[in-house]
């Protein structure tokens, strides 16, 4: 890997570009406490990055994604309180608001989330915290979230989630220039096993589990697949109503 690096530094610099030490950091699966150098300066080995404002790591890391996530939709909903916190403001133009800033900020990359029912709930208890602000209720006025759903009519923030990664395996499936994306969702390991007890949630078990193992197939019929995606959300219906 060391001679890989040095290589790319080497010719980054022939085009003007000047790799920086510093922010160059090595995420691997292969086990070697060798130390990697680029012109005798130490690359630091990391488990998991920060890239595009998302969290890479070898292992899943979707509870600390979605955290980050929600992080960020309640920034964003502090820079347009001056509309939800507006008495006088239209509902309707608030859930608008809602739905185009608030609820993409949310969900950014959740197409590739495995979505457990506790790191969905946690989503769902920050959206109705929202929609209580919206309408300027408090969690002791005991209303019910089916009641306040029944207001604001704002898109379901685990709905949208989900659809849009049945939309992105459909997308994957259908990929026939043998890319990466397709090919490390398709691969399966020849040797090793998996760890004793409960597993953790893979990217595609939902999916398997809604359309069985030869999803694949089934998806590359896209008017089929489109149709097939409001019987896949409806194991999180109940908990949006």
């Amino acid at each position: 890997m060391e001679e890989q690096l040095n290589t790319l530094n080497i010719k980054s610099k022939k085009v003007g570009l000047k790799m920086h030490k510093g922010k160059t950091k090595i995420m691997t699966n292969y086990e070697n406490d060798d130390t990697i150098q680029i012109e005798n300066a130490s690359i630091e080995k990391v488990q998991n990055y920060k890239y595009l404002d998302k969290s890479t790591c070898m292992k899943d890391l979707t509870k600390e994604e979605v955290d980050i996530r929600i992080g960020a939709g309640w920034s964003c909903f502090g820079r347009n309180r001056e509309i939800f916190l507006d008495k006088n403001m239209p509902l309707s133009l608030k859930k608008q608001v809602y739905d185009q800033c608030i609820l993409p900020t949310m969900t950014c990359g959740c197409q590739t989330w495995s979505l457990s029912k506790i790191i969905g709930n946690k989503l769902k208890v920050v959206q109705r915290a929202m929609e209580r602000k919206i309408l300027g209720i408090k969690i002791k006025d005991k209303i019910p979230c089916k009641n306040i759903r029944q207001q604001t009519h704002i898109k379901d923030v685990m709905l949208f989630a989900e659809r849009q990664k049945w939309n992105w395996a459909g997308h994957v499936a259908r990929m026939s220039d043998n890319r990466w994306t397709k090919r490390v969702t398709e691969w399966q390991p020849r040797i090793g096993k998996r760890s004793r007890g409960r597993q953790p949630l893979r990217w595609s078990d939902s999916i398997a589990k809604a359309k069985g193992g030869l999803w694949h197939r089934e998806a590359g019929d896209r008017n089929r697949w489109r149709l097939d995606a409001e019987g896949y959300i409806l194991q999180w219906m109940d908990e949006a109503s």
